[in-house]
């Protein structure tokens, strides 16, 4: 019986509560936390554009401090859905804090973005993309670098869909903007080969491409070709065989052309971001081996190291001979020593937490 009233009495509280807000003149928008929006219309090609923006957390408390930028085309899509992305992927420890970017338009997005992303006068696009590039560069890049605290030296261009073949474009007209590229499903069928052209011009005249790109296609959207644009791109990159280019390719299982996107751009991040994983001398390895205090004990099997617990394994990758992480767990593990270099034991930061265990033997 007192079960039932209690019941009766949070269905008339919740009755009042939304009957009192169904009465409310005004709802205030949904807007993203600690993000900005700026608009602007471009004095290279007159066209309106919206640029959306998030700082990371630790931003106004490192004033000295630069940080990584993170270009997303089709903004007004794309990122909110890299802002979650991000936050998650930065928790597990695959990405550095970041300035992410996203750049849109205030409307008209299909007509806008065939415009700015295709190169040629064919399809329906009027051949905007040297004139976006230039407003890129000039107008969005120049002033994220001189009103935020940017790495100039490491930022990362993504784009999916025509905005992918915009990337293929920079990359291949302008290869010192960025340092990395995340490109997924690029309309590669646009213009009769003309990324392709644009890839066989530049190979040879280069034959150094110090850059990271992961590209990417779908299952679903494979399946219907009957020759692969995808595989047929991949295998030219590799053909050129350029001198410093890191490459990873990949075809998402059971996805579309769209949906493959965020599983896609997450495993982008992840390559293009990736932290060292150096190799570390074994006899230095062999110092860190033994046993320390609450349980844990560090093993070595050929030049790989791992830390014991009492309720699991973790195998750890180095950043520097004293430096550790485990992959997709937040945090590091450092090594400690004396002033004779003997280690003395072992640091484990993450989560806000610094666990120190001294060396027993």
């Amino acid at each position: 019986m007192k079960k039932v009233f209690v019941l009766c009495i949070a269905v008339i509280i919740t009755s009042t509560s939304f009957a009192q807000i169904k009465n409310a003149a005004h709802y205030p928008p949904v807007e993203l936390k600690g993000t900005q929006l700026i608009k602007f219309r471009s004095g290279i090609n007159n066209q309106d554009y919206e640029i959306y923006i998030e700082l990371p957390a630790s931003y106004k408390d490192s004033s000295n401090k630069r940080y990584p930028v993170l270009y997303v085309l089709d903004g007004q899509w794309f990122f909110p859905t890299i802002i979650e992305m991000r936050e998650s992927m930065l928790y597990e420890g695959y990405l550095p804090e970041m300035i992410v970017v996203g750049i849109g338009w205030p409307d008209n997005y299909h007509a806008n973005r065939t415009r700015d992303f295709f190169p040629a006068s064919t399809q329906d696009s009027t051949g905007g993309a040297s004139k976006f590039l230039k407003l890129l560069q000039n107008e969005i890049m120049g002033f994220v670098d001189s009103a935020y605290r940017s790495d100039k030296k490491n930022n990362v261009l993504q784009g999916q869909s025509s905005g992918g073949a915009f990337a293929l474009y920079a990359l291949f007209h302008e290869p010192t903007l960025f340092n990395s590229y995340i490109v997924s499903c690029p309309s590669l069928e646009f213009g009769d080969g003309i990324f392709f052209n644009y890839e066989k011009t530049f190979a040879e005249k280069h034959h150094e491409l110090n850059k990271k790109l992961f590209i990417s296609s779908s299952e679903y959207e494979e399946s219907i070709t009957t020759v692969s644009l995808f595989e047929k791109f991949i295998i030219q990159l590799k053909t050129s065989n350029y001198k410093g280019l890191k490459l990873e390719s990949l075809v998402v299982e059971k996805m579309g052309h769209a949906t493959q996107y965020a599983y896609a751009v997450g495993r982008g991040l992840q390559f293009v971001f990736s932290r060292p994983d150096i190799k570390v001398n074994a006899a230095l390895l062999d110092q860190y081996v033994g046993h320390y205090e609450f349980g844990i004990f560090v093993t070595r099997t050929g030049n790989l190291i791992y830390v014991n617990f009492p309720n699991g394994r973790a195998m750890l990758h180095a950043e520097t001979n004293e430096k550790f992480y485990v992959t997709g767990i937040p945090g590091t593990t450092e090594f400690n020593k004396d002033d004779k270099g003997k280690v003395t034991g072992i640091t484990m930061r993450g989560e806000g937490r610094v666990n120190t265990a001294k060396k027993l033997n």
